[in-house]
């Protein structure tokens, strides 16, 4: 029996995109034969790069390219060719471009060079917005150009900032520039607030140090809450990256948590949770497992079924406080009042049997089987746990 992740996956339909016949029209052209067509023609590529897994794709092929105005716009302007980032041309040119999602929307002209660029699933009009923008001006290219030639303004460096996001392109280069041309006396201004909570996204780098020392004044003078929610977003993020990764999980949540400590900030109280959570179940230390559990239930409101299944399941295996079995069981009678299904009932069955109710516990390990009968899981497994409970009568 599988037990669900304590950060629910998204689940990615396999689907391929296929060429719109009222909408965006793609030429069958290979990538050669596309620069050549756009140095002859004086045309831009629009070059949307794919892989068959992507969701984003499916949703591109069903609300985006399918829209009349975008394929009237984009096959009066472009030369449209699509390709699979992930077959053997296509992954050249995903190395070469820089391609970290999927799908990516890249505007070249003729020598290959990237003009503009936007990625993932966006709607007609930012579709649209993309394409005028590669026309005229205000393209990335001409951005990155300014950039180099040394503007620094407010405005310009937000916008900079906002369309390297929406071209999913890594901004470390660009905070690393900006911070290494200013002195640390004006690391305060509006500027370096604007870099700093747009593209500033390691807890561990100069910039964030710097707002975490200076926390109180940053407060003063751009807003508590927002500041604080800077902070908030950059831990969090990093802990979900610990969660999601492999290696040097324990040091890494060690150190987010000395970082952590290091300042006050709003909702630090539910990180702390989550951290100490997270080391608990990295050392095996149950009894701190089970608080900080209880902690996250009630202040984060957690209703996710897998989540609190999670919990519950390891509450059973490892937690021996009978206060903490009992929140756990009331966690999961709610879970199976909405989700009936095999895992969430065995669950419930083995807490209640974990708890001494043993009776419930033969009743809703039978609800398990049925359920899983029905759902064409292990039967094996559901036969085990029933006879279990049922013998321990």
């Amino acid at each position: 029996m599988s037990k669900s992740f304590f950060f629910s996956a998204f689940v990615l339909l396999i689907t391929h995109c296929a060429a719109a016949q009222d909408g965006v029209k793609f030429s069958d052209l290979s990538w050669a034969e596309a620069l050549d067509q756009s140095k002859k023609s004086g045309k831009l590529i629009f070059l949307e790069g794919y892989a068959d897994w992507s969701q984003p794709c499916a949703i591109l092929e069903k609300y985006t390219f399918t829209d009349r105005e975008v394929g009237a716009f984009f096959n009066s302007n472009f030369i449209n060719i699509r390709m699979d980032m992930e077959d053997i041309a296509g992954a050249v040119l995903a190395e070469e471009y820089e391609v970290s999602s999927f799908p990516v929307l890249l505007f070249l002209d003729g020598n290959g060079e990237v003009v503009h660029r936007g990625c993932g699933a966006v709607e007609t009009d930012e579709l649209m917005t993309l394409g005028k923008a590669a026309l005229g001006a205000g393209s990335l290219s001409e951005m990155e150009q300014h950039f180099e030639d040394g503007e620094r303004s407010l405005d310009f460096l937000v916008d900079y900032s906002l369309m390297l996001a929406d071209a999913c392109l890594n901004r470390t280069k660009l905070v690393e520039t900006f911070f290494s041309e200013l002195p640390h006396s004006k690391w305060m201004e509006e500027s370096a607030w604007a870099m700093i909570n747009l593209n500033v996204s390691d807890p561990y780098s100069e910039p964030f140090q710097y707002l975490m020392a200076y926390h109180d004044m940053y407060g003063l003078k751009y807003g508590k809450d927002t500041v604080d929610q800077k902070i908030h977003d950059v831990m969090l993020d990093q802990l979900i990256a610990i969660y999601e990764g492999e290696d040097l999980t324990l040091f890494a949540t060690q150190a987010l948590r000395q970082l952590m400590s290091e300042v006050d900030f709003d909702k630090k109280g539910e990180l702390q949770s989550l951290v100490n959570l997270k080391a608990a179940d990295l050392k095996a230390n149950w009894p701190v497992y089970a608080e900080n559990a209880v902690k996250v239930v009630q202040e984060q409101q957690v209703e996710d079924p897998d989540q609190l299944n999670e919990f519950a399941w390891k509450f059973y295996l490892f937690v021996d406080n009978e206060d903490h079995l009992s929140q756990a069981k009331n966690w999961m009678r709610g879970v199976v009042d909405r989700y009936p299904s095999a895992t969430y009932y065995d669950s419930y069955a083995s807490l209640l049997f974990k708890l001494g109710e043993k009776k419930e516990a033969v009743k809703y390990s039978e609800k398990a089987l049925q359920a899983a009968e029905i759902e064409l899981e292990d039967l094996m497994y559901y036969k085990n746990q029933l006879k279990f409970f049922t013998e321990g009568q």
